[in-house]
């Protein structure tokens, strides 16, 4: 084999964690290699002691056929190894010209930076990589596939070899991930060796040659992806076998519990539906369609200029969020960490911040009865934490994310809004957000899902709502629909 690339027993511990363990990892020049795990496999931390962010504790790496050693990011980026992270590090009030040379400056002579020469080599780099924006428009203007590509052309200008990719697609359009999957063609083409982290199966399928699996820190399987059907590589990651259920679509007969009429605002247009008790409603459309701002329109958080909304007959008027919870809503948002939680609060602090009034009596918290509430949550969850006390931010996407939900249950929600509630979120755990959610809906609990997968509207949804262009546009309701008549539909309008 032509490894451009191998790490040798690798292992990396922290204060009571061994984040891995003799753990094996080759590239084969010119390949897109998947690394894939659930959440605390050990994935991040391999791509961190390649990247410099952190040094290993035992192992080697050789770089074509040569040891190096790698004590920072500067000894990584100059062995020709480049990291895009899943949070971007681009400067937002620059241009996009002067993120992709920041630090290099053309090396300006009498003190001048050459501008015209900058921006002469971002457009080549624009060109190569089928980008018709300009140089000079500010990062803060441009869309997320925008700056996706711009980290790729900070690569490609640093004259890499290797490249890694953190989760690039989280924050993409079904269009802008197809184009990346183009660019990263392109560059397998030219020469360049990728490494490819992502928590989506059909995206491993889509770009890469070879997969590595890790689970608990350890070295599971490196084999290619056409050896591997999508059951056995579910298998190696969680290391059990999940069974595929795809609902069958029904038409609810459900008692009404919610009820909107002719919602309009700048981003939706005379959206009016219904939700039945325990009944799961996905909401289905592409970026822009409306699905997010339908939510937060129906939660509070965004103005509506008309429409009105029932629950269990009655007519409600919210205007804001703290309404929308007094009256038995919650909402599971689509960035947890910046909109669901406080990192920096324990999870019991967060899990019961809407619901401190009923734990409290003159001002007085009932911490027995808190922690109670808390267990229990924990138990019916799976929460996997040390502790109740343990800060946010410590916890795995997935566990954060149940402990979004254990504060809606802690309040006795009655309504449920999920915007892409697996968002990040490795297989394993997006199995258990599934079962939860069903579990609430079975209790009587009602549910509306907005999400970008079609794989989670057949497997939770009992009816699906189409948005388009801000607007409704159509129900599907029947078995004999399939999900390419959902895409199209979607698409097309």
């Amino acid at each position: 084999m032509n490894h451009i690339l191998e790490m040798k027993r690798i292992s990396k511990s922290f204060p009571g964690v061994k984040a891995l363990q003799n753990v094996d990892f080759s590239l084969e020049k010119g390949e897109v290699h998947c690394l894939i795990g659930a959440n605390g496999a050990g994935k991040s931390t391999l791509m961190k002691v390649l990247a410099g962010v952190y040094t290993k504790d035992e192992g080697e790496i050789l770089l074509e056929g040569q040891p190096v050693t790698i004590k920072n990011p500067f000894d990584s980026m100059a062995l020709g190894i480049s990291t895009i992270h899943q949070e971007l590090s681009l400067v937002e009030e620059l241009s996009l010209a002067e993120n992709i040379f920041l630090g290099n400056y053309l090396k300006p002579q009498g003190g001048f930076v050459n501008w015209r020469r900058i921006h002469e080599e971002t457009k080549k780099l624009f060109e190569l990589l089928g980008l018709s924006v300009s140089p000079s428009m500010r990062t803060s203007d441009a869309s997320m596939g925008v700056k996706q590509m711009v980290e790729i052309a900070k690569a490609i200008r640093s004259e890499c070899k290797i490249i890694v990719m953190d989760e690039p697609s989280t924050a993409l359009s079904s269009e802008e991930v197809t184009k990346l999957y183009k660019v990263i063609d392109l560059l397998k083409k030219q020469g360049y060796t990728i490494v490819y982290i992502s928590h989506k199966l059909d995206e491993l399928y889509a770009v890469g040659d070879r997969v590595t699996v890790l689970r608990n820190g350890q070295w599971i399987i490196t084999d290619s992806l056409a050896n591997l059907k999508q059951p056995e590589l579910i298998h190696h990651i969680t290391g059990r076998s999940i069974e595929k259920e795809e609902k069958v679509y029904k038409v609810s007969s459900r008692e009404e519990f919610l009820r909107v009429e002719g919602f309009t605002n700048d981003k939706i247009h005379n959206v009016s539906f219904a939700v039945g008790k325990g009944e799961i409603v996905g909401l289905y459309g592409l970026v822009g369609s409306g699905r997010t701002e339908l939510l937060r329109a129906i939660y509070g958080a965004d103005a509506r200029k008309a429409g009105e909304l029932f629950m269990d007959g009655a007519k409600k008027n919210i205007t804001s969020p703290s309404q929308a919870v007094e009256l038995g809503m919650g909402l599971v948002p689509e960035n947890r960490k910046t909109e669901g939680a406080n990192l920096e609060l324990s999870i019991l602090d967060n899990a019961m911040l809407p619901s401190l009034h009923s734990y409290s009596k003159r001002s007085f918290v009932k911490s027995k009865k808190m922690k109670t509430a808390m267990q229990e949550a924990i138990r019916k969850l799976n929460i996997k934490a040390s502790s109740m006390q343990v800060k946010m931010g410590t916890l795995s996407g997935g566990n954060q994310q149940k402990v979004i939900i254990a504060k809606w249950l802690i309040h006795n929600s009655k309504l449920l809004l999920f915007d892409e509630p697996t968002q990040g979120i490795d297989i394993g755990a997006k199995d258990e957000i599934y079962s939860i959610m069903k579990e609430i809906a079975h209790q009587g609990t009602s549910i509306i899902m907005a999400t970008s997968e079609i794989e989670e509207l057949l497997t939770v949804c009992d009816r699906v709502l189409i948005m388009f262009e801000g607007k409704l546009i159509k129900e599907f309701t029947q078995p004999a629909e399939s999900k390419n008549d959902i895409m199209n539909i979607a698409v097309s309008g």
